[in-house]
């Protein structure tokens, strides 16, 4: 068995909508009132997490609710695709997300989300940095096995945990800087 590793690096983008239960909610509305700020604006606060104690809702990364989130197309970004400790591509989003190509040069998975904000508290952060990387171990690697996730987000092109012959590869460790964060509520 061979170690097939794919690294993302660049900008990553996540939204997430806030969703916790009527407890967990009703604590951290009693908190955002004891520290005189809107509460959406207590989410991006790291001392809120001190302060609430509360393994549900740990910190802004572990948020719960629904979660959006991938390597965003940019300038910036770069795919590796690594087979038996060897870098065997290189290559960027554009590459992977050619829809003029009569063969294109490799298979993805494009899923477009037209997404109107539903009620609820949004978190929007941008990350740069080593954004993921991802493993599987297989026996031969064959470049029309791996699939690509795509989401088309509104206006954003995000790349998602890749697969290999129907399987996901999982997620090893990430190193990001984050560079934006905005959270804001729609009622």
């Amino acid at each position: 068995m061979q170690k097939l590793k794919i690294n993302f690096h660049g900008e990553s983008w996540t939204l997430k909508k806030f969703e916790c239960n009527d407890d967990d909610l009703e604590e951290c509305m009693n908190l955002a009132a004891k520290m005189k700020l809107p509460f959406e604006k207590d989410l991006l606060d790291p001392f809120f997490y001190y302060y609430l104690k509360r393994t549900a809702i740990a910190s802004t990364e572990h948020l719960p609710g629904k979660k959006w989130s991938g390597l965003l197309d940019s300038p910036k970004n770069q795919i590796e695709i690594w087979y038996n400790a060897k870098k065997i591509k290189k290559l960027q989003i554009a590459h992977i997300d050619q829809d003029l190509l009569l063969f294109p040069y490799y298979n993805k998975n494009k899923i477009e989300i037209n997404k109107e904000y539903s009620a609820g508290i949004y978190v929007e952060q941008q990350a740069i940095g080593f954004v993921g990387s991802y493993e599987i171990n297989i026996e031969n690697f064959n470049l029309e096995d791996l699939q690509f996730n795509l989401i088309q987000f509104n206006d954003k092109l995000l790349l998602q945990q890749a697969s290999y012959s129907s399987q996901n590869l999982r997620f090893r460790q990430k190193e990001t800087l984050l560079i934006y964060q905005n959270s804001f509520e729609v009622k």
